[in-house]
């Protein structure tokens, strides 16, 4: 995180040192202001202090961060300016970049440069990519065939192909479009069969419910897993160093904080995975906060934390022992995996067991946690602005699918007057 300045509310990133003027030092800064980021550039020349500040237009930070490093070896290379009068970030960019253009003879080729522009994404993510889309090739024989000969009849053939699910539909219609209006954008096609197929669609149902456990639900399960510990210690080999004890406070995260599987615990593939020592914001020698960058979205994200999950992470924090910045919050403390950050597999896992030794519903899910943080954050009065700020949802039309969960809050209300 940067450091606050002043106590404006404006906050400075340092990056690293460039081209040194003569008799001074340059230094550049990514800076916030409101929603927005701007590169600041700040020398001392005999003395005397002088800076520029440019908007970057962009309120993602990993987009301004790449760009300002960019800035920053073109002017250590002399080709721009930050101090003359004309100079604009955005259009030295786009000057140095030149045209690019993607050429696409085949509809093969076409989905290989696809999956490359998706190689930032986990590899579930863009493993689902690839199937759908191959299995569209493969299906219409499409392999050599040039991109522009390819009809709305070639989707609908697998869409509305005769037996398949709702939700199967859907989730072609989701990665076909994504992948057409990429080739769109990079001029490679020009006709949106989308719109067109989209009205036909039959409806999704919605599913989110099943998947939301509830907070009877929740304290049945904790209370199944203190049973189980009280079993096992009657065991011979018992071993209290095995004891899961990150069970609780990773599932209340998830619970009350909203938090992705992978934002809490550990995956290999994933560069943002795992809760750091970081991450924990402190208010008065207090933890507040959870802080988090962009993960699986392109926002940064403050979540306030309620009592009984505060009180949850510090106690396991006082089993665990001091964690450094860099650490992972949840990690093992004893046997074959001691030292090691748990994974969001294991977490899940662990869940299921329980769910099941409980006798709970089985299609009770750790993201059905997730869906049930942003619904409660609703019905107790947040704004959906608010709800999908610690959320780290992209867009606000994200949230505003959680409010046709409410109706149960809106009765309440009408009741009231």
């Amino acid at each position: 995180m940067g450091a606050t300045v002043g106590g404006n509310n404006q906050v400075y990133y340092p990056c690293n040192q460039v081209a040194v003027p003569a008799g001074g030092i340059l230094m550049a800064y990514l800076k916030k202001r409101g929603r927005y980021y701007y590169a600041k550039w700040h020398t001392s020349n005999n003395g005397e202090e002088e800076y520029v500040r440019k908007s970057l237009r962009t309120r993602h930070k990993d987009v301004a961060q790449k760009m300002i490093r960019e800035l920053e070896k073109l002017e250590s290379l002399g080709k721009i300016d930050p101090y003359s009068s004309n100079f604009d970030p955005i259009s030295a960019l786009k000057k140095q970049q030149g045209p690019k253009q993607v050429k696409c003879g085949t509809v093969r080729e076409a989905a290989n440069k696809f999956y490359e522009s998706k190689n930032h994404l986990s590899p579930a993510t863009k493993e689902a990519y690839e199937w759908s889309i191959d299995h569209f090739i493969d299906f219409n024989g499409l392999e050599q065939a040039n991109p522009n000969d390819v009809t709305i009849e070639h989707f609908e053939a697998i869409i509305f192909k005769p037996g398949i699910k709702t939700s199967s539909r859907h989730f072609y219609f989701r990665h076909y479009r994504a992948w057409w209006n990429w080739l769109r954008r990079k001029n490679i096609v020009e006709i949106d069969f989308f719109k067109q197929i989209k009205p036909d669609l039959p409806r999704k149902r919605e599913n989110t419910r099943p998947k939301m456990i509830s907070e009877e639900e929740l304290q049945l399960l904790f209370k199944t897993y203190d049973e189980e510990l009280e079993r096992k210690k009657q065991l011979p080999d018992y071993d209290p160093k095995k004891v899961q004890v990150w069970f609780k406070p990773i599932m209340l995260l998830y619970f009350y904080g909203g938090l992705r599987r992978n934002e809490a615990a550990y995956d290999p593939d994933l560069e943002y995975s795992g809760l750091k020592g970081e991450n924990l914001i402190y208010e008065d020698g207090e933890l507040s906060y959870i802080y988090l960058p962009p993960t699986k979205g392109r926002k940064e994200r403050q979540i306030p934390l309620i009592k009984v999950l505060r009180e949850s992470l510090e106690k396991y924090l006082d089993i665990r022992g001091e964690i450094g910045r860099k650490e992972y919050v949840f990690k093992y403390t004893g046997g074959s995996m001691q030292g090691k950050p748990v994974r969001g597999e294991r977490a899940y896992k662990v869940f299921k067991d329980y769910l099941d030794i409980a006798g709970l519903p089985k299609t009770r899910t750790i993201h059905g946690m997730r869906h049930r943080a942003v619904t409660t954050w609703i019905e107790n009065g947040f704004h959906t602005a608010e709800a999908g700020y610690m959320a780290g949802h992209a867009t606000q039309r994200v949230t505003e699918k959680y409010t046709h969960l409410t109706a149960k809050r809106l009765k309440e209300k009408m009741d009231g007057m």
